[in-house]
């Protein structure tokens, strides 16, 4: 919901009204904030939905409510040719006008790019027009197709209105599952070994092969966007730092550049991910500076990499000799608050365990949302950072005092629609007026995206600039904290 939220405002921001449809807009912005408040959650999402239609020029009818409040869901996505599966169509709110007629339908497989039907799987009819208490059950069955990802769309038709139509990936491929369960047999046997000697470096190693295997079933359940995926691939590179861990070597020391790696998390024994970055230029002898790179809302521990004009994050990370680690922040609209705070921590702690990190060169920067989990953190922990970088983001003002002795840079465009620039003023203003050392980036014309990259290089300026305050300083800060 907090997702929808977002996108409501930013459309709302940044689209054209009439002063009536504005109006309406805000009536029902306030209206989804009020069952939001009361946890009236599905409510709170027709609301909005309600209004980002009508933002979008289109009548907000009975089908476009149905459309907003079905759900598609599949007990299982990663499937064997004939292996069957059930869709499970729900409802995340109640319609104020249902069709009165039933539904009928069609459910057809389809490449991932493109609109031709490979396959068509089930066609239905007689379907009740409510599925809010009892959700309807598809089975269908996986076809005989070429291994890779596919798009099953389901297409419902009332009498009136347009179709519906919801979709989601699955992925159908011959001896996927026989190969993840021979990979976790032998993790299970290598996990015991190292267990009983106790060699617990290589135990935390072998969180990543684990991860990689478990991605089968996490793909499966639907936790994970799986299109860029390649299972067999990650199955493979399991098997070959299985084979390391077996002969007792570490199968990330040699490594350097860009790699995914995990973690068993303490809070609920379940495998997280992260991404790292280790420079050419890493020698164990010396201690490195790190980053922390905390990631948006909707994004993930491969955003900062991905999807920045190509890496430019890397590219400047491997210039200055700094390692850069991507937490997942455990759901990608988590503000990094409670376990996804913990988990910011808990990469930090598994970095430090396995790079020569230096303590008083320990950073953290974020955008949009990361900009938020960049101030909320270092407000929790005003003794690890050496400076903060928070980009399009915002904070509690009040907090300030607990980082006054950490340096800020802080970078935000004049032109957000998403996250106001007042967010940011505020906090430089509170910064301010304490006495911290900040330096503010307003970019004239900047909208929430493009200033980014643009300023990535500022960001590790900025890192360069700054160590670690003194024994006093975090005396001070600790202080303040408890206060």
């Amino acid at each position: 919901m907090l997702r929808v939220s977002v996108g409501f405002n930013t459309l709302k921001n940044s689209t054209e009204l009439t002063p009536e449809k504005r109006e309406e807009v805000n009536r029902l912005g306030k209206m989804a904030q009020a069952a939001a408040v009361e946890k009236r959650f599905g409510d709170a999402l027709k609301h909005y939905y309600h209004g980002i239609t009508l933002m979008r020029g289109q009548e907000w009818t009975p089908s476009r409510a149905m459309a907003a409040a079905l759900t598609l869901k599949l007990d299982r996505a990663v499937l064997e040719p004939n292996q069957p599966a059930v869709i499970r169509l729900g409802q995340i709110f109640a319609l104020d006008q249902k069709p009165e007629q039933r539904l009928s339908g069609t459910v057809v497989l389809l490449k991932t790019a493109g609109a031709e039907p490979v396959s068509v799987l089930k066609t239905f009819d007689g379907l009740e027009a409510d599925f809010t208490t009892t959700p309807a059950l598809i089975e269908i069955r996986a076809p005989e197709v070429e291994d890779g990802n596919y798009r099953l769309e389901v297409k419902i038709k009332a009498a009136e209105g347009e179709p519906i139509v919801k979709t989601a990936v699955i992925h159908i491929e011959r001896g996927l599952a026989a190969a993840a369960a021979a990979a976790k047999t032998r993790i299970s046997k290598i996990k015991t070994a190292l267990t009983a000697k106790r060699q617990d470096g290589l135990l935390a190693s072998l969180a990543s092969a684990e991860y990689r295997v478990s991605l089968v079933d996490m793909a499966s359940a639907s936790k994970i966007n799986f299109e860029r995926i390649n299972f067999r691939g990650e199955i493979r590179e399991a098997n070959a730092m299985l084979d390391d861990i077996e002969a007792r070597r570490d199968p990330f020391t040699a490594r350097r550049g860009d790699f995914k790696k995990a973690y068993l998390s303490k809070v609920d024994d379940t495998l997280q991910p992260y991404r790292v970055f280790v420079p050419a230029s890493y020698d164990r002898s010396k201690a490195h500076p790190l980053v922390i790179a905390l990631h948006g809302m909707g994004g993930d521990e491969n955003s900062y990499f991905d999807s920045y004009k190509n890496g430019a994050f890397k590219i400047e990370a491997e210039r200055r000799g700094y390692i850069v680690a991507c937490p997942k922040g455990r759901e990608p609209a988590s503000m990094y608050v409670g376990t996804a705070e913990q988990d910011v921590l808990d990469v930090i702690a598994e970095v430090r365990r396995a790079y020569n990190i230096d303590a008083d060169r320990i950073y953290v920067t974020g955008h949009s949302m990361g900009g938020f989990g960049s101030w909320s953190i270092a407000m929790n922990h005003p003794e690890l950072f050496a400076a903060i970088a928070p980009v399009a983001g915002g904070g509690n003002p009040l907090g300030m005092k607990k980082i006054a002795h950490v340096p800020q840079l802080v970078v935000h465009g004049d032109n957000d629609k998403t996250v106001p620039v007042e967010r940011s003023r505020t906090m430089v203003a509170a910064a301010k007026n304490i006495g911290t050392e900040i330096k503010y980036i307003e970019i004239p014309g900047g909208n929430h995206i493009d200033i980014a990259a643009a300023t990535f290089k500022d960001v590790f300026d900025w890192f360069d600039a700054h160590r670690r305050k003194s024994a006093d300083a975090k005396a001070a800060a600790a202080g303040a904290k408890t206060n």
